[in-house]
């Protein structure tokens, strides 16, 4: 499966650049033959929405997300993008939308763990799913989920080849970026590829380093703080260990406190 990163900055409130932006990468990742395009989180929009116009939030059936679908089906290409989705409840939700090479939507997550301001317009996803895809099972988390292990570990339980991560990821979390990406991938022995934004929006510098981790924790991909496009080939089925097996050696039963001291 070859992924490409498209690290770019978006521009607040400029949806009509943004996605000119998006569209620039996907001839780029056409040239390279991939599969699949990765992008930042809330790339369509920018990130403090709630300071610009909470009307940039659309529908699954919105422009914006029929114009990707236009773009994946003309280019045959994968797509994971992030924007203010909303829902049919009137809520506002950060979420992710796969989008396969049909222009068909293949599944839309939204974020669960949401970073300090980001309460004040979002509201909480409740679910990790992981979607069935030719290339593979896909799971998808947001920036700030990837902070907790939970979040990847229940896709792993539910199977995932491979994790994505749209990120707007901002100093001084470099060294936490880079971790969590190298823990995940090794505690749960599955590839993890992650895309960050550059650039600056209001008070925060976003780092970029969007990187590409296997299933045994190395390095296949890393971008540096430009905006710039790359793409990687991920190999879905590596052997595992099987003196980890990580997945089968758990004790649910012993685990009871996380449960109990949570919601």
């Amino acid at each position: 499966m070859k992924i490409t990163l498209g690290q770019f900055e978006p521009v607040l409130g400029d949806k009509p650049t943004n996605l000119e932006r998006m569209t620039e990468v996907f001839e780029t990742a056409q040239e390279q033959e991939s599969d699949l395009i990765l992008f930042p989180e809330l790339c369509l929009t920018g990130y403090f929405i709630q300071d610009f116009d909470e009307d940039l939030a659309e529908p699954t059936t919105g422009p914006s997300i029929r114009y990707m679908r236009k773009l994946c089906r003309e280019f045959q290409i994968y797509t994971v993008f992030s924007w203010p989705e909303l829902g049919d409840d009137g809520q506002i939700y950060n979420s992710a939308c796969l989008i396969n090479r049909q222009g068909d939507v293949a599944g839309n997550y939204r974020k669960v763990h949401l970073y300090d301001r980001e309460k004040e317009i979002f509201e909480h996803g409740h679910s990790f799913d992981v979607f069935e895809t030719e290339l593979g099972r896909i799971g998808i988390m947001v920036c700030y989920d990837l902070d907790f292990p939970e979040s990847a570990r229940i896709l792993n339980m539910k199977d995932a080849d491979i994790i994505l991560v749209p990120t707007n990821n901002f100093y001084p979390y470099e060294r936490y970026q880079e971790t969590y990406l190298k823990s995940r991938s090794m505690e749960n022995e599955i590839p993890i590829a992650i895309c960050n934004r550059t650039g600056k929006e209001q008070n925060l510098e976003y780092f970029g380093e969007s990187a590409i981790y296997d299933a045994h924790g190395h390095q296949l991909l890393k971008l540096n703080h430009e905006s710039q496009s790359e793409t990687v080939e991920v190999n879905l089925n590596m052997e595992r260990d099987v003196k980890l097996s990580y997945k089968s050696n758990r004790l649910p039963r012993t685990y009871t406190t996380l449960s109990q001291n949570g919601e």
